[in-house]
């Protein structure tokens, strides 16, 4: 039934069309990574290669960026990565209007960038669905609850036992994205639980330590859970599939000097998803470089769950993806579920853009 649950969100997708938590890797503060990114650009006026800032996390999703920028790929393709780290992607949405960075990497918080602040999707580098997990205690009832919805089997939960639970989540990610599915899935309105906002790391923090009784948990936090937790629930079971997306600001879209490099950008990223995912011990040593870079929290054996879960889109798969059906079926998720305004959704079709991701690719 899952299955027909998953055609049928595909199916959406064909007609209209990831919310995880530093040093060397970037900057530790959004103004130093601009202040820094500018004196990058002044150098480029006097005759130095073009500069990206490009916002990045200490996680898997910025990794790529991390093994450009150490193997000196971008400047052997002609721009200058300038990283500018951020701990998720709503405060990257909230700093578009500071002008901080160019592109970003970005998960699920991609759609409210987009949507309100003309934000341009040009292009997925990973698959996202993996890694975004609900868990709950083992002695709490709704862990003694299963397949509550037929067409969720193995789903946990019931309005019963989970009516007025205390959930963490972040705002704005894939892992609120599981949270609103879950509820819906078993029958739970929203205002039937306390739902509270909390950074990546926060949120695993706080479940640990007892402060809640449900947390959204992305990777690699997912990964770090103990045998006095069960999982709940995660996206593949909740039949979604996610991508991380690249995104352009309307700025940097509208400035032809940026503009003129992002398809080597983009061509790059893909080559470099290609050689580590025929690669896979490369793949771990340079994720796992990009965490303990940045301050990540994952052991080894967490970087590896990572890596088996979300593959990097390669260029075969970047060729074989229609641009925008996934986009749209997103947004048009978050309008059903209250998270976005119905005529946000033709914003997002309007802002997303293959012409970069065509010329990267040809």
């Amino acid at each position: 039934m899952k299955k027909r649950v998953l055609a049928g969100f595909l199916a959406m997708t064909l007609a209209l069309s990831c919310l995880v938590g530093c040093q060397s890797g970037g900057k530790t503060e959004e103004k130093q990574g601009k202040t820094e990114a500018s004196d990058a650009k002044e150098d480029t006026d006097s005759g130095e290669l073009p500069v990206i800032r490009v916002a990045v996390m200490p996680f898997y999703i910025s990794s790529q960026i991390g093994y450009i920028i150490d193997n000196k790929l971008d400047e052997a393709n002609g721009f200058k990565i300038e990283p500018v780290m951020f701990p998720t992607g709503a405060p990257m949405n909230e700093a578009i209007a500071s002008d901080s960075y160019d592109v970003a990497t970005i998960g699920g918080a991609f759609v409210f960038g987009v949507a309100n602040f003309d934000a341009h999707v040009i292009a997925s580098h990973i698959n996202g669905t993996g890694g975004n997990e609900i868990w709950a205690y083992k002695d709490s009832a709704l862990a003694g609850v299963k397949g509550t919805n037929p067409d969720y089997p193995d789903v946990l939960g019931s309005p019963d036992t989970v009516k007025g639970v205390k959930i963490v989540q972040t705002t704005g990610t894939t892992g609120q994205l599981a949270v609103t599915k879950w509820l819906e899935a078993i029958g739970v309105p929203e205002t039937d639980v306390q739902m509270v906002h909390m950074e990546f790391a926060q949120c695993y923090q706080a479940f640990k330590g007892g402060q809640a009784d449900v947390a959204a948990l992305t990777s690699p936090y997912c990964f770090q859970t103990d045998d006095t937790m069960v999982k709940v629930a995660d996206l593949d079971q909740l039949g979604l599939q996610l991508y991380e997306e690249i995104t352009l600001t309307d700025k940097a879209y509208n400035n032809e000097e940026i503009k003129a490099v992002i398809p080597a950008f983009l061509k790059t990223l893909y080559e470099v998803n290609d050689e580590l995912e025929a690669n896979p011990d490369k793949k771990f040593e340079a994720v796992k470089k990009w965490y303990n870079d940045n301050g990540g929290s994952a052991t080894d054996e967490d970087i590896q769950a990572e890596c088996d879960l979300k593959p990097f889109v390669t260029t075969e798969d970047a060729k074989a993806l229609k641009l925008g059906d996934y986009e749209v079926a997103y947004a048009e998720f978050m309008v059903s579920q209250d998270k976005l305004d119905g005529d946000k959704v033709e914003t997002v079709k309007n802002n997303t853009t293959s012409e970069f991701l065509d010329e990267a690719l040809k």
